[in-house]
């Protein structure tokens, strides 16, 4: 059964035997679960009243906290991936007609953006290991930029938060 769109991360509790009724909003972002509960009897005792500020509260929470474009992939280990950090793996690039081996290193921005750097190896040029630890560099680099970007976004949402309740207040 496919859930309503409108009541997307809102669940309804009844409890008789806790006498609990209302709504639950819950949104996990960033590894982290926010949720509210919205009793009807805090609420005018109507779940309408209840459900209108819960869908208030979840809009609110959907400004600061929007769905990520993607998932992050590249963060995750691979089990095909023996011996290298997540993000790095040795691939085929094709250039000028011709394949060649290459390794890779992998990220996704909190924008969504992807980025894949390549490092050529060779006989006579770039040996395999420097162009392996270069890939594993460019990583640790785009892990640092992804962690700069969590930061600022976080810090973005502490400052729409305190503008928010300093308007209530």
């Amino acid at each position: 059964m496919k859930k309503d769109k409108a009541m997307r991360h809102i669940s309804r509790i009844d409890q008789d035997r806790k006498n609990q009724h209302g709504w639950w909003v819950r949104i996990h972002r960033d590894g982290k679960m926010i949720q509210k509960f919205f009793s009807d009897i805090a609420h005018g005792g109507s779940d309408n009243f209840a459900l209108r500020e819960a869908k208030k509260y979840r809009d609110a929470l959907l400004v600061l906290y929007p769905k990520p474009e993607r998932g992050n992939m590249f963060n995750k280990p691979n089990s095909r991936n023996k011996g290298n950090p997540p993000g790095v793996h040795k691939t085929r690039s094709l250039k000028r007609g011709r394949s060649y081996e290459v390794w890779q290193a992998g990220y996704i921005l909190p924008n969504g953006k992807h980025i894949n750097k390549k490092f050529h190896f060779s006989l006579d040029g770039r040996s395999e290991e420097e162009a392996k630890a270069l890939a594993i560099k460019a990583r640790k680099e785009g892990v640092k930029l992804i962690e700069k970007m969590m930061r600022e976004k976080q810090e973005k949402r502490a400052t729409y938060k305190a503008a928010a309740k300093k308007g209530r207040g």
